[in-house]
């Protein structure tokens, strides 16, 4: 916050009138999980940004294609991976191991562990699957402490990471079909679609943008263009001093 401050104190004014439910993963109301963010929406509209131009029917078949072309990619993605997780969670687990490596584990009781990290101190709850330093129980993935505990117990990290990170729940996604269309000529359609008469819409078409203000002059201002004084250098009415040859020039 103090960083945001220094940028701009009106951002850090907005987030706090907003509300920390709106940006803070740690108070959602829901399980957000990763990531808090808009940008998908924006993705797909740079995507189908120029097939915006196109028909209806053309459209739909954009996107039809589209949705059947990344449903292959990922389910080809999820059938190469051959770890329990998914290639993205997988790494972020093997992140936090490499992390869990230098921190030493106390053990309480059998679910709860102590783990060092040099002066500071976190609590793993196996039970809850919970630590404090707030991760585990939010991305529902083994921090770097549960697994220094986990290992310290000899236990599997299975258990303790949501099943839609697995493997399996990835091949369920894209395991739905994205049906093939028939050439146009194959369609079977009812008589009162193609019976029916779609007339375009009426009325002159607004173009594209926010429409110009058109600012309308005063009564002075129109009376002044009309009534301009004399120029000083050659004495011509309405001519501007500026642009007059008979103008001194400049040293």
């Amino acid at each position: 916050m103090s960083k945001i401050e220094e940028s701009d104190p009106r951002v850090k004014a907005y987030l706090y009138d907003i509300g920390y439910h709106k940006w803070s993963q740690v108070h959602a109301t829901v399980n957000r999980i990763w990531t808090m963010t808009s940008n998908i929406a924006k993705s797909l509209n740079a995507v189908t940004k120029d097939a915006r131009e196109l028909s209806i029917v053309e459209l739909l078949e954009y996107m039809r294609t589209l949705l059947e072309r990344w449903t292959n990619e990922k389910l080809l993605k999820a059938k190469g991976t051959f770890t329990y997780l998914g290639k993205k969670y997988n790494k972020e687990l093997e992140d936090n191991r490499t992390m869990s490596l230098k921190l030493r584990v106390r053990a309480s009781t059998d679910h709860i562990h102590t783990v060092i990290n040099g002066v500071k101190r976190y609590i793993v709850c196996y039970e809850n699957k919970r630590c404090s330093c707030g991760q585990f129980q939010l991305d529902e993935l083994p921090c770097a402490h549960a697994l220094a505990a986990f290992r310290h117990k000899d236990e599997s990290y299975e258990n303790y990471c949501s099943p839609y990170y697995t493997r399996e729940s990835l091949l369920s996604t894209y395991e739905i079909l994205v049906n093939p269309l028939p050439d146009e000529s194959k369609w079977n359609m009812p008589q009162h679609i193609t019976e029916e008469i779609v007339n375009p819409p009426s009325g002159e078409k607004r173009q594209s943008g926010r429409p110009q203000k058109q600012r309308h002059k005063t009564y002075d201002e129109v009376n002044s263009k009309k009534y301009e004084v004399s120029c000083s250098n050659c004495g011509v009415e309405g001519h501007k001093k500026r642009s007059c040859k008979n103008a001194p020039k400049k040293k």
